[in-house]
């Protein structure tokens, strides 16, 4: 292995050592990016109250780094004060209580925050529970007094009382070390409620006594999937149970009678509204419509408000407004909007806070195909790219969600988001158009269960994607998406495993998993993650190992300039020959908690530096290189959470709110070209790699039909080439797809498809049997009287055109039908080149056996059978076929 000791002694192991910019001899360097543009609304809780005038007030709670509470008029949606929660990343709950003072459960610290209308700073009332980061719920009691829910393991109920300014643990809701969390809680009759998600319970506490009831649960509801929102109006305790917050079912519970007495299908939202000056009404939200519930005699009905969904925070106001008399009622979305209803007059209105859009930490980084970073961020969502060539940062498609995963697969950038598994396809050739560019491709959540897809691997004709499941349920699963025919299948491919890493090589996907499930699901019974292969065109998984006993979390996949493939948890690391299955070598840096930790999922990045024979992880928050003979290791940076190795050669590293550009050492860009611009098909082009490592391999496709090129090696300069025969059967624009299999990157170059070059034309009738000797045959418009055969690396093209006989080929430079009658079989055998028969009918069978450029069989009429072996590829059928005989081989499976 070759070594590059010189810059490891200067690894820069102190932020304070960083430089902005390096001349040629100053290896390694940094560059400091600052902040992507990627500010938004995302405002899990809310609320409504009155300021200290009587103004109407809403109040929001932007999650960023840090979180950031506005206070906006509700009667223009002007901003009116802004105050920054230090320690805190976000806040699912805002609670006014009767004296209209603002109470704020965080996540991040776990802290709570109160903020009285008309002070000049928010109060922080400190951590709720030591050693619980997430206060999920929040409410008062009619005193005033503040009850809490927290998560994400011990599911502690707190009490704050306001006069003492004391808070009391009231204790955890955990029978055992399964992770619970509080995410719904009310208090009223000197009673506290409190619903636990996954595990699903309804729990009465008395706060005085400590004695807890448990109210049990509504005939038909699922104990897997948790409370998602918990409230009490009146003498009614309502209870929502979704283990992701989409519409669910609307429990009832009469707290006189000791039971659950009604169902409300399809309720969305995180809570009720106050009780309306009546006494009796109050509102929700169902099927994209404002209800009316009664309290007395419970039942609902709609309002003329639609178009609404996940409220998040409800309150009456006066707005001060004629035509808005009496008390109007509000409610918040998560992203900055709401709307005003009048309930006298049957009136509404759609409206925007002017929130404060804070900055989101980053969720995820990639290289997209036009070479630009793309960055996704946590729970605020929206994309930013930066261009390393210019600087030029640009923040776009606000609408997609927090993206957990990226990757470049066939000309477009691939995202995989949370919380409904969506794959989202963008051309960053088109402008960005919410719901066009990028535009949703596949949704995993309602079929599999599948929420966060942190895996996606480009892999010939699909897109592998490995996921996560919903919160609250154990394991993941692989999609393999066909991104020409939309068609897909997902399989549970390692039971009770999360799949949380993949590559691609040599026709066999590669990937590795974690124990841990949807958050918030019940701790794991296994410990060990494992590594797998997967044939896709067989559809199995061919075999899976444990690398490390005892490690339950497996980080990203790269494959060295030898073939041998490399991974860490987050702190181990270790090397596997995927032909013989063994581990052959492992390295232990720190201990981990395992016993501990509430989940772990992608358990590091990793990459393999090709300039340099290094590998590249970052875990723990740190960045590290480590020696492939030794396993010895270099802190390279810090803090770190995210890094790839891009095409320009050089690192880039992201943390929170913060990005860097690490230059290695000297090392050139790498990049393709093809020999020319344009060349006939059936004829050779040669397509050229510069700036690789020496040594690297490289996987070569041919688009847009995923015709794989096979694997080159890059010379001692770092230079491939391979030189190839474009597909009789492709016109138009073609791109060589350059997969690299270290690195996990994408290099590609495009050339125009020019009709064929004809050596032989037959355009009329030909009224003897026809042989393509050599050379390009080509049929239009012909008749031929008897049969056509092609030798040994002819190539045979038969357009509009009619065979009476057989038509036969062995071992062919390539054969293509369109639109031709055949009356006889085809028997196309070992052709080098494609085999294409397309919008043709055959009187007599087809076989297609042995061959090796690819073959298309679609939109054909057959009288008799048809029978495929031994391609490779697999023949595609995007196009259905009418065979009137029997189906055999390849071709009887419905491949998407």
């Amino acid at each position: 292995m070759r070594r590059l000791i010189a810059w490891l002694t200067v690894v820069l192991v102190a932020a304070a050592t960083l430089s902005t910019s390096a001349s040629a001899a100053d290896y390694p360097s940094f560059k400091d990016l600052g902040a992507m543009p990627l500010d938004a609304v995302t405002a899990p809780g809310s609320g409504v109250g009155t300021g200290p005038n009587g103004e109407p007030w809403l109040y929001l709670v932007s999650s960023g780094s840090p979180a950031v509470l506005s206070v906006v008029d509700a009667r223009d949606g002007s901003r009116v004060h802004q105050f920054p929660l230090p320690g805190a990343s976000g806040s699912w709950a805002v609670e006014v209580a009767p004296n209209g003072d603002v109470y704020v459960g965080t996540y991040g610290e776990g802290r709570v925050y109160r903020y009285r209308p008309g002070a000049a700073a928010v109060e922080n009332l400190g951590v709720a529970v030591p050693g619980e980061t997430f206060v999920w719920s929040i409410t008062t009691d009619e005193n005033g007094v503040v009850y809490g829910g927290t998560g994400q393991s011990r599911a502690n109920v707190f009490r704050y009382d306001p006069a003492t300014g004391v808070t009391t643990n009231l204790g955890s809701l955990a029978p055992d070390a399964d992770p619970l969390i509080v995410r719904g809680i009310a208090a009223a009759g000197g009673k506290v409620y409190a619903g636990t998600h996954a595990a699903t319970t309804v729990v009465e506490i008395d706060p005085t006594t400590g004695e807890r009831r448990d109210l049990g649960l509504p005939p038909g509801a699922d104990p897997a999937a948790g409370v998602y929102d918990l409230d009490v109006r009146g003498r009614l305790l309502f209870a929502r149970f979704s283990l992701s917050g989409s519409p669910e079912p609307l429990h009832v519970y009469d707290l006189d009678a000791g039971a659950w007495v009604q169902e409300i299908p399809d309720v969305h939202g995180l809570n009720l509204s106050p009780v309306a000056a009546d006494g009796r009404t109050v509102y929700f939200v169902r099927d994209q419509t404002l209800h009316t519930y009664d309290l007395v005699d419970r039942t609902y009905a709609a309002t003329a408000l639609t178009g609404v969904s996940d409220v998040r925070g409800f309150g009456f106001v006066d707005l001060g407004d004629p035509d808005w008399p009496g008390d109007t009622l509000v409610g918040l979305s998560h992203i900055g909007g709401y709307f005003v209803y009048s309930p006298q007059t049957g009136r509404s209105e759609l409206r925007t806070a002017d929130a404060v859009a804070a900055p989101g930490p980053v969720r995820s980084i990639a290289e997209g195909p036009d070479g630009l970073l793309y960055v996704g961020t946590f729970l605020a969502g929206g994309l930013a790219s930066y261009d390393p060539e210019t600087g030029a940062k640009t923040q776009f498609a606000g609408e997609v969600s927090q993206a957990e995963g990226m990757v470049t697969h066939d000309g477009a950038l691939y995202v995989g988001t949370y919380p409904w598994g969506d794959i989202l396809r963008y051309d960053p050739d088109q402008p960005a158009e919410p719901g066009v560019n990028p535009r949703s491709v596949l949704r995993l959540y309602e079929d599999h269960g599948q929420s966060r897809p942190f895996a996606l691997a480009s892999a010939g004709d699909y897109l592998a994607i490995g996921t996560v499941a919903k919160n609250g349920s154990p394991g993941g699963g692989l999609t393999l998406l066909n991104t020409r025919t939309g068609k897909s299948w997902f399989t549970d491919v390692v039971p009770g495993h999360s799949v949380v890493a993949l590559t691609y090589r040599d026709g066999i996907l590669y990937g590795a998993t974690s124990v841990y499930g949807g958050v918030g699901g019940p701790r794991p019974t296994e410990t060990d993650a494992v590594v797998f292969a997967y044939d896709i065109e067989q559809r199995r998984k061919l075999w899976e190992v444990v690398p490390v006993p005892g490690e339950g979390a497996i980080g990203e996949l790269a494959f060295d300039e030898n073939g041998k493939l490399w991974s860490q948890t987050p702190v181990t690391v270790f090397r596997m020959d995927v032909e013989t299955r063994e581990v052959e070598a492992t390295r232990t840096y720190e201990p981990y908690p395992w016993d501990t930790i509430a989940y772990a999922h992608v358990g590091s990045r990793v990459w393999f530096d090709p300039y340099v024979d290094q590998l590249y992880v970052v875990s723990q928050a740190k960045m590290f290189t480590i020696d492939p003979v030794t396993l010895d290791r270099a802190r390279v940076f810090q803090p770190s959470s995210y890094g790839f190795l891009h095409n320009n050669g050089n690192v880039f590293i992201a943390r929170d709110l913060k990005y860097w550009e690490y230059t290695p050492s000297a090392r050139p860009a790498a990049t393709a070209a093809t020999a020319t611009e344009s060349v006939p098909a059936g004829r050779p082009q040669t397509v050229t790699f510069s700036g690789l490592g020496p040594g690297e391999e490289v996987e070569l496709w041919l688009r847009p039909d995923a015709r794989s090129l096979g694997t080159v090696r890059a010379d001692a300069t770092g230079t491939a080439r391979l030189t190839f025969t474009v597909p009789l059967d492709r016109a138009g624009e073609l791109t060589v797809e350059a997969r690299r299999l270290s690195t996990r990157g994408v290099l590609s170059t495009s050339f125009q498809a020019a009709a064929p070059l004809c050596d032989v034309t037959v355009d009329g009738p030909h009224a003897v049997p026809l042989r393509a000797a050599s050379g390009t045959t080509c049929l239009t418009g012909a008749t031929v009287s008897g049969p056509v055969d092609v030798s040994p690396g002819a190539m045979l093209t038969v357009t509009d055109s009619t065979v009476s006989g057989p038509v036969r080929s062995t071992r062919a430079g390539g054969v293509v039908l369109s639109g031709a009658t055949v009356s006889g079989p085809v028997t196309l055998t070992g052709s080098a080149g494609a085999v294409s028969i397309t919008g043709s009918v055959v009187s007599g069978s087809v076989s297609l056996a042995g061959n090796t450029g690819g073959v298309r069989f679609a939109g054909n009429r057959v009288t008799g059978g048809l029978s495929c072996s031994g391609n490779d590829p697999a023949p595609v059928q995007d196009e259905p076929n009418d065979v009137t005989g029997p189906v055999r081989g390849q071709c009887s499976i419905g491949r998407p």
